[in-house]
C-alpha cells in the first residue's frame, strides 16, 4: 500500500499539478495584497484557498501514510507540508488576530513545497551541503570582519556622534550597509579615523562578495557536475 502511494505521489503528472498549484497560490497571494483585487475577487480567493487546502491536506495525509517510520513526519519537508495547511484549520478554532496572520503567512510558505518537486533545487541543496565547510569558513570571515569593523567604527565615532553611533549593534548595522554597498545615508562617519575604517571596510567588502560568489559558484558547478555524471550513458 505504501509503495502504491509513493508511486502515485512520485508520478510526474501529480508532481507537475502540485507544482502548478503552488505557483498559483503564490500568484494569488501576491495579487490579494492589492486592495482593488481583494475587493473584486475576494470570493474567488476564498474558494481557491479552500480547494488548495483540501488538495494539500490530502497530499500531506498520503505522505504520512507512505512513511516507513512515524518520526519521519518531523523531517523538514514534512514540516513544510504540515505548516502549509495547519494554520488554515487553526483559524477556525480561534479568532485571535495572531493566528489569522499565521494563516496568511502559511499561504506564502507553500512556495517552499516546490522544493520537493524541483530537481534543480535538490542539486543546489546538495551543492551547498558538499561545500558546507567552505561556506561556513567564508561566512565566519564575513562575521568576524563585520564585528571588527563595527567595534572600530564605534571607537572612532561614538564620542563625535553619541546620538548616532549609540552602540556596537548600531555600528554592526552601519557596517553591513557599508559592506553590501547599499548606503542608505541615514548614518555616516565624520571623523578621519571613522572614514578611513569605512573606506577599508567598503573595499574589503568587494573581496568578501567575490569570495562568496566563488564558493557558491563552485558549489553549483560541483552539484550539477555530479548530476551530469550520474545521468551520462555508460560507455
Amino acid at each position: 500500500m505504501k509503495k502504491l502511494i509513493r508511486n502515485f505521489l512520485d508520478n510526474k503528472y501529480v508532481e507537475n499539478s502540485i507544482m502548478t498549484l503552488i505557483v498559483l497560490n503564490l500568484i494569488v497571494f501576491i495579487l490579494d495584497s492589492m486592495v482593488s483585487f481583494h475587493n473584486k475577487f475576494c470570493d474567488f480567493v476564498h474558494i481557491f484557498e479552500l480547494v488548495s487546502v483540501i488538495i494539500f491536506t490530502i497530499e500531506y495525509i498520503l505522505r504520512v501514510f507512505s512513511l516507513e517510520r512515524f518520526k519521519d513526519v518531523f523531517k523538514p519537508m514534512m514540516l513544510v507540508d504540515f505548516f502549509a495547511v495547519a494554520p488554515y484549520y487553526i483559524s477556525f478554532v480561534t479568532v485571535n488576530t495572531i493566528f489569522l496572520r499565521i494563516f496568511r503567512l502559511s499561504r506564502l510558505l507553500r512556495i517552499l513545497k516546490i522544493g520537493r518537486y524541483s530537481k534543480a533545487l535538490e542539486n543546489i541543496k546538495r551543492g551547498f551541503l558538499d561545500k558546507k565547510e567552505e561556506l561556513f569558513i567564508t561566512f565566519s570571515i564575513f562575521c568576524v570582519g563585520i564585528l571588527l569593523s563595527a567595534i572600530l567604527i564605534y571607537i572612532a565615532e561614538h564620542d563625535a556622534q553619541p546620538d548616532v553611533f549609540t552602540s556596537i549593534p548600531k555600528c554592526i548595522y552601519f557596517t553591513i550597509i557599508t559592506v553590501t554597498s547599499v548606503g542608505y545615508g541615514d548614518i555616516s562617519p565624520v571623523t578621519l579615523f571613522g572614514r578611513t575604517i569605512c573606506s577599508i571596510t567598503a573595499v574589503l567588502g568587494i573581496g568578501i562578495h567575490g569570495l562568496f560568489i566563488g564558493v557558491i559558484g563552485a558549489a553549483f558547478m560541483h552539484a550539477f557536475g555530479k548530476d551530469e555524471d550520474a545521468t551520462a550513458p555508460m560507455q
